[in-house]
């Protein structure tokens, strides 16, 4: 079995209560608290329910609950609270939240609608954070061919079960020698034993073959501790024979932190969404019934359903929720040719509006403003970014541009150039393609097959750019969504490790203390 790269990550969620009402005459209520999560937009399904907690109106639960979190769902949950009773609990209140701002807040207190507050805070469940960079080296390997010296490679495999085994990892081939010295390579501690330090794991050596099948010239079972540990050396034992084989030395090992995506959130990374709409003449005069700009449909055309999606996701993570919104291939308001960048508030000092409802509402009253023009130039608007994102600290905002365009893109070399040198600054571009132009060119940008290049020959340090055809999900903006915003917690680590950014993760305290010292000030969140 392969295993997937990006392992799902697991979150728990603690809750407390404060100040619930009363249903009891004689005495205190007895409260447990009950979750339920929203798949699609069907209805909601039980996940689990904490104990009871007796006479107490100020409950601190032991009972956690744990579930799957994906940075590119929304995931609404509903928190309920019941005075237990066994004939028929009272409802003592509930509060609906997504997952997503849950994470993005880390604690959060939110109200419940028959008064009182609710305290939730998440935590990734993963018992340990170490990676290792190894390298080995084989001395006196058994030779396997007739002619010639051995090919040989490793295999790593983690032990599954009883007789099942996983490969974690395999090294390149060594020609021609009994001796080899393999290249090193990272693992972290949880793909290679789960984070369980008793668990066995598994190494084979090979000699490769051109034709047929490869030799076994040994195997060595081990535990973490020694895998890791400069200077173990592993006798390889043939299975067939039961005689020695060789050995395997490791002879460099270096431990670092392996930070996640959540991690990075606790340490005070934001992330800041910008957003670019294509005003273009191509998408047709909004009052016309068929342009991509027109108002007034139920369901909202293309640009707003893809604003209204990927905006809901991404503005859990940003603190202030204030959005920059630009337009371009059109001519601004009060001026007289097109601008490849503008800001749809009319004032460059401040481009910003609050919340996606805010771009939207921005986006619908501009439609009368900006006259149609072109041609299609993206490398302004990405330019824009760029300058917004080397003037922050790139520690603390991770900027994602959000590019909705309808048409085939003029300037190719130049914004190329403008993505080359983006890659290096903490920023992520999503292209959603909007009717039913052909975007053969826009997937070059998104090039899953390799770094791009710009004109000068230099190589992108990162993937950053995300196309997708809104036609693609027949229309569905949660699918699309989902798409584009797949790879953003990828692409926000591996910048923070591009530039060797390992914060401290602060300690968490007991939810309880959270409680206490801010029940009283923070009931505004919500």
């Amino acid at each position: 079995m392969v295993e997937a790269n990006n392992l799902v990550t697991k979150v728990e969620i603690f809750v407390a209560a404060r100040e619930l009402i009363n249903k009891d005459t004689f005495s205190k209520s007895d409260p447990f608290c009950c979750l339920d999560i929203q798949y699609g937009s069907g209805s909601y399904t039980e996940i689990g329910m904490t104990e009871v907690k007796k006479n107490n109106l100020n409950p601190t639960w032991k009972k956690t609950f744990q579930l799957d979190y994906y940075f590119e769902a929304k995931q609404p949950l509903k928190f309920s609270v019941f005075d237990y009773d066994e004939e028929n609990s009272d409802d003592l209140g509930n509060a609906f939240i997504t997952l997503g701002e849950l994470v993005g807040k880390g604690t959060s207190f939110l109200k419940l609608n028959r008064g009182g507050t609710l305290v939730v805070r998440v935590e990734e469940v993963k018992l340990s954070r170490d990676a290792f960079m190894l390298r080995f080296r084989g001395i006196k390997l058994d030779k396997k061919d007739t002619f010639g010296k051995s090919d040989p490679y490793l295999i790593f495999y983690r032990n599954i079960s009883q007789n099942q085994w996983t490969e974690i990892h395999r090294t390149e081939i060594i020609k021609n020698t009994l001796d080899p010295v393999w290249n090193p390579f990272e693992l972290t501690e949880q793909k290679l034993c789960n984070s369980d330090r008793n668990k066995p794991i598994k190494v084979e050596c090979y000699d490769w073959d051109k034709v047929g099948s490869h030799d076994l010239i040994g195997i060595f079972e081990t535990t973490l501790v020694p895998l890791v540990t400069r200077g173990s050396r592993f006798e390889l034992r043939n299975p067939k024979k039961n005689k020695p084989a060789g050995t395997i030395e490791l002879t460099d090992s270096v431990v670092r932190k392996n930070l996640s995506f959540i991690d990075y959130l606790r340490s005070g990374v934001q992330i800041s969404l910008s957003v670019a709409i294509d005003f273009t003449a191509s998408n047709g005069e909004y009052s016309d019934k068929n342009s991509l700009h027109h108002i007034g449909e139920k369901a909202g055309n293309e640009y707003e359903r893809a604003i209204w999606e990927i905006g809901g996701i991404l503005e859990a993570y940003d603190t202030d929720k204030y959005f920059p919104v630009f337009g371009f291939g059109g001519v601004p308001h009060g001026k007289h040719e097109a601008s490849h960048c503008f800001p749809l508030t009319g004032d460059l000092q401040n481009p910003y509006v609050l919340g996606t409802q805010g771009i939207l509402d921005l986006y619908r009253s501009s439609l009368t403003k900006v006259a149609l023009s072109g041609p299609t130039f993206f490398h302004h608007i990405i330019d824009q970014t760029i300058t917004v994102a080397s003037s922050t600290s790139p520690q603390s905002v991770y900027h994602v541009l959000l590019i909705l365009t309808d048409g085939v893109i003029m300037d190719m070399d130049k914004t190329l150039n403008s993505i080359v040198q983006a890659a290096s600054l903490p920023m992520s571009i999503i292209i959603v393609g909007v009717g039913n132009a052909d975007f053969d060119m826009m997937e070059q940008l998104d090039c899953d097959n390799g770094a791009l290049v710009d004109s000068q020959g230099r190589k992108a340090v990162r993937d950053i750019v995300q196309f997708v055809p809104f036609r693609k999900h027949g229309g569905n903006p949660v699918q699309l969504a989902a798409e584009v915003l797949k790879e953003v917690p990828s692409q926000l680590t591996n910048f923070m490790k591009s530039i060797n950014y390992t914060p401290d993760i602060p300690e968490t305290r007991p939810i309880s203390e959270e409680a206490e010292s801010s029940s009283h000030h923070h009931h505004h969140h919500h």
